[in-house]
């Protein structure tokens, strides 16, 4: 077992740093385009920045299950481990942000730093309107997401549901306490009105955090018991069942 927790530890030592790679690209080519946009000139990289960040979540999706086996195995490195993916993971959030402000929003850097309250009012709505389409999108999508998602057949499968899970629920989280342009509030937060953007898909994602921790706990419990039959079992078939076994007179003993 505590090899098995070691090689999860190289593997994550090994993909997060294939992590942070993908998401020095995005941030190259981001600040690439936003250096086109201040001189005037129309982004060239969107596509392949969206292309990265996507790639980049869907590591750090599995990197937080990896990070949770290690937790749930009480490996020493597993606090260190999780705060190095979730350095990761705000990093994303960091990126992924300036993208949608700076490069999809069509404000130039400078623009972006402004004040709220000194900003042109046409150029503030615009932006502001913008964000929240693409926050919107983001909102849909993952709540989509939540809804087609499947729970598992085993502990494996569950397993692995619960920690990618976990992995889009700090996602979801972290958009939940961000404050929209324009009005101060935040996108959602605990017992957040469902008027607010990021409400729906935080409580979908609380409620399913909470049914797949349970249907851990239940499915963990029952392999537990399966595997003691299947010993058991293992036992009775291997057991020399004829007169001449001096064993044979405790064995009915324990059947009687």
């Amino acid at each position: 077992r505590l090899e098995r927790l070691q090689r999860i530890v190289s593997k994550l030592q090994m993909e997060s740093g294939l992590c942070e790679e993908q998401l020095n690209q995005a941030d190259t080519l981001l600040q690439s385009d936003v250096r086109l946009l201040n001189a005037g000139k129309p982004p060239q990289k969107a596509a392949e920045i969206e292309r990265d960040l996507d790639k980049a979540d869907a590591m750090i999706r599995l990197l937080f299950n990896d990070v949770q086996t290690l937790k749930d195995g009480r490996h020493p490195q597993g606090e260190q481990m999780y705060r190095r993916v979730y350095r990761l993971h705000e990093r994303l959030v960091a990126i992924r942000t300036e993208y949608n402000l700076r490069l999809k929003s069509g404000a130039p850097a400078a623009a972006v730093s402004v004040p709220l309250g000194q900003r042109p009012r046409q150029e503030l709505d615009e932006a502001t309107l913008r964000y929240l389409q693409d926050l919107l999108a983001w909102v849909e999508e993952n709540q989509r997401r939540l809804g087609a998602a499947e729970w598992g057949v085993d502990l494996p499968t569950v397993e692995s549901h619960l920690g990618s899970h976990r992995g889009l629920h700090h996602s979801i989280e972290e958009c939940a306490g961000r404050r929209m342009p324009g009005t101060g509030e935040t996108c959602g937060e605990e017992g957040a009105d469902t008027a607010r953007p990021c409400a729906r898909p935080q409580n979908s994602s609380k409620s399913r955090l909470r049914h797949l921790e349970s249907l851990h706990g239940f499915v963990s419990a029952a392999t537990k018991e399966l595997m003691w039959l299947n010993e058991k079992e293992e036992e009775e078939v291997n057991f020399d069942w004829s007169d001449r076994n001096p064993n044979m007179a405790a064995k009915k003993e324990n059947y009687s």
